[in-house]
């Protein structure tokens, strides 16, 4: 169902607040969105319990009549998306392993990126502002949280832990997409990067593939159309994601 002369179809976008900002400047005053759901980042971290909640956010939007499709602005996420099926409304979804694809403009942006720096971790303003990224706020959180469930000793031996899990990196990756107050948010990454001993690159986003995504540029390249019928399937190759069929067994791949 691509964008024609009579414009996208009626939308209903499911998608994370990690986005929030950026999507705001791309849905404002948009009449083709006709529902929008978001849901908390922290759902990242348990992807069977983010494919429930994006299956419920589905029925629901094609439980209205006003809907003709359902894009979900979310990546393959730790394979959360896998086995999402519709079953009225065609299903569009990004080819991007996260939502750091969107942001840069490409999945082959994002793979060039992790090729020349593979020890980056990335960082934006919804990922800072949601203190999930690795730095003095995270760890403060992460520390009040543990003395109170643990106690002190314990909760350093968490920590630890915790600090561990980031020690493969050595690098602060800012996509900066030039919103308001972006300033701050590059600075907050630069700063953690100082305090971490990593680098920092600062890398100049691409909103194509986001906005296309929003308003109904779906080409079979950069995005995967699901039809009634269909279920989402991880791709191991450059396309991330397929469509097959409802029953089709499920292909194992080697990790």
């Amino acid at each position: 169902m691509p964008l024609t002369s009579a414009g996208p179809p009626a939308l209903a976008l499911i998608a994370c607040r990690v986005l929030d900002l950026e999507l705001a400047g791309f849905t404002r005053g948009a009449a083709h969105i006709v529902r929008c759901e978001t849901f908390e980042m922290g759902l990242h971290d348990r992807p069977s319990e983010l494919r429930s909640t994006l299956a419920g956010a589905i029925t629901r939007a094609e439980a209205d009549p006003a809907v003709e499709c359902v894009v979900l602005v979310y990546g393959l996420c730790g394979l959360a998306l896998v086995d999402l099926a519709p079953r009225r409304c065609p299903i569009v979804v990004p080819r991007a392993h996260d939502c750091i694809t969107l942001l840069l403009g490409s999945k082959e942006r994002y793979a060039a990126c992790m090729r020349e720096e593979p020890g980056t971790y990335w960082y934006s303003p919804g990922w800072n502002h949601g203190q999930r990224v690795p730095g003095p706020e995270r760890e403060a959180t992460w520390r009040r949280e543990y003395t109170e469930k643990y106690g002190a000793d314990d909760a350093e031996a968490l920590l630890e832990v915790e600090r561990e899990t980031f020690a493969q990196h050595s690098c602060a990756g800012y996509v900066d997409l030039g919103l308001a107050g972006n300033a701050a948010d590059r600075d907050y990454a630069e700063r953690c990067a100082r305090l971490l001993g990593w680098r920092f690159q600062l890398h100049a986003g691409d909103p194509a593939l986001l906005r296309d995504l929003v308003e109904g540029r779906w080409d079979e390249a950069r995005f995967l159309i699901v039809k009634p019928g269909e279920r989402i399937a991880h791709s191991p190759d450059e396309t991330i994601v397929r469509a097959v069929p409802v029953a089709a067994p499920p292909v194992l791949v080697a990790r």
